[in-house]
């Protein structure tokens, strides 16, 4: 063999490692692409895919936040329960929370939305590029 790979076009190796369903995955799609070498595949799968970064919100943030909220909640609630009575500064303080909340979950969920809405004008459009819009 001697120093085959010196004399080659692609000296270069990266090593991939599967298991099983992965590999019976991989091998289905081979087959289903007309069964070219696995090296052609691969690097052709490599070199032409689309890839797209997805960045959500924080959501260690957010999390943090709600736990805010539910805290905020249950102390009122505790109140409610010690005194039997719920006084019109104690539901303010529910609105708002309640508020807080939906307003955290919306602002995500519309941040999430916007975020597949790239995603797909990216795919449609088959644009390659690794974008953070």
């Amino acid at each position: 063999m001697g120093n085959y790979a010196g004399n080659r076009s692609r000296p270069l190796t990266k090593l991939l490692t599967f298991n099983r369903d992965e590999l019976d995955f991989l091998n289905l799609r081979i087959a289903k692409s007309g069964n070219p070498p696995f090296t052609t595949f691969a690097r052709s799968s490599l070199m032409t895919s689309k890839l797209v970064h997805i960045e959500f919100v924080n959501t260690k943030k957010m999390l943090n936040e709600l736990s805010r909220i539910g805290n905020n909640l249950n102390q009122i609630a505790h109140r409610a329960n010690e005194t039997e009575k719920v006084t019109a500064e104690d539901m303010a303080e529910v609105k708002n929370e309640v508020y807080d909340l939906f307003s955290l979950v919306n602002d995500n969920l519309l941040h999430r939305l916007d975020v597949v809405e790239h995603y797909e004008r990216v795919v449609l459009n088959g644009s390659h590029e690794n974008t953070r819009d």
